[in-house]
């Protein structure tokens, strides 16, 4: 089974943060060599951290001023860690936000524009913007926004699974531009990833009306609503639209989990993503196994035992992750 790419994105950005093991690394490079695809996505990456660098020499922040001002809002220990964390993020001149330190990091830049804020995420995170729109990005994610919605929209542009609750305002669209693939609204919730592994991009539409179209096509656009799902390729115009029939795509975000009679194949790889961890099938004994039974908001240890248990299986930790052998399941065809 391949690994969802979720967790390689998560990998990839522990590389960076110079947290990935020895294991990880040769498994990192291994991802990357495997297809022309996964090359890309590093170089995304790769490129993201190299303007967070670039913005930490232009920039003529103080760490240790913003550390001075920080101090009296934190406890002695909470202090100690963060002004570690702060000399060693990459040593960039950012702001943190205190409820999410070791989960993303925020830095401001400035162009033509007013000033722009910049999340790139380690971990699941809840930002709520200048408008009161409340976004949850996904490990991996990006997000580029202005610390002030001017003009007749609120633009901003994202990479990545994210979340979004947005303010209603009719006399200000919210745009969500994602590539060439662009998105409006007025005031809904819906589902956004732009890394599918066919490199599209998909919408799921939970409350309200959505608009998606291509940016050299801004004429052509088709509407969704609650409960429809768009795919749009990256290099193309067609829109593809269907019924949501995934009850699991916001498992990343809810850790809510439905299976019915679904193959392991699957479970497994929906867990991989949920929780951020290599978990494999080994060998194809396991194929047939399939499986009913709902999990929510349980850790990923007790989620292995019930699949242990129901499906007499061996579960073990790797080291590079969590392996999962049997004797097949034969009698559930």
């Amino acid at each position: 089974m391949e690994t969802n790419s979720t967790y390689y994105i998560d990998l990839i950005t522990r590389y960076f943060y110079n947290e990935a093991t020895p294991d990880e690394i040769r498994e990192l490079e291994a991802w990357v060599k495997a297809d022309p695809k996964n090359k890309v996505t590093f170089s995304e990456y790769h490129k993201t951290w190299k303007a967070v660098e670039n913005a930490r020499v232009e920039s003529s922040a103080d760490i240790d001023l913003e550390w001075k001002t920080l101090v009296p809002k934190l406890t002695i220990k909470e202090a100690e860690s963060r002004h570690l964390i702060l000399r060693w993020s990459l040593r960039i001149a950012a702001i943190f936000l205190l409820a999410a330190i070791p989960t993303f990091f925020l830095y401001r830049y400035f162009g033509n524009e007013s000033e722009k804020q910049l999340i790139v995420t380690t971990g699941m995170v809840e930002q709520t913007l200048p408008d009161g729109t409340i976004v949850t990005l996904n490990t991996g994610a990006i997000l580029s926004y202005p610390s002030r919605f001017e003009g007749s929209l609120r633009k901003v542009t994202l990479q990545g699974e994210a979340w979004f609750e947005v303010a209603p305002d009719k006399t200000k669209p919210f745009i969500i531009a994602a590539e060439n693939v662009r998105i409006r609204v007025v005031g809904t919730s819906f589902f956004v990833n732009t890394k599918t592994p066919d490199d599209e991009t998909e919408i799921i539409l939970s409350t309200g009306i959505v608009r998606v179209y291509y940016s050299d096509m801004p004429r052509k656009t088709a509407l969704l609503d609650p409960g429809d799902k768009a795919v749009l390729a990256g290099n193309g115009h067609e829109v593809i639209k269907t019924t949501n029939e995934d009850v699991n795509f916001l498992a990343w975000k809810t850790k809510h989990m439905v299976f019915n009679n679904t193959s392991l194949i699957e479970v497994v790889e929906l867990l991989s993503k949920v929780y951020h961890t290599n978990i494999r099938l080994s060998g194809s004994l396991l194929n047939d196994c399939r499986i009913t039974t709902t999990f929510d908001r349980q850790s990923l240890e007790s989620v292995l035992n019930v699949l242990k248990a129901t499906l007499d299986l061996q579960i073990r930790n790797t080291g590079a992750g969590i392996e999962i052998t049997g004797h097949g399941c034969y009698q559930n065809k």
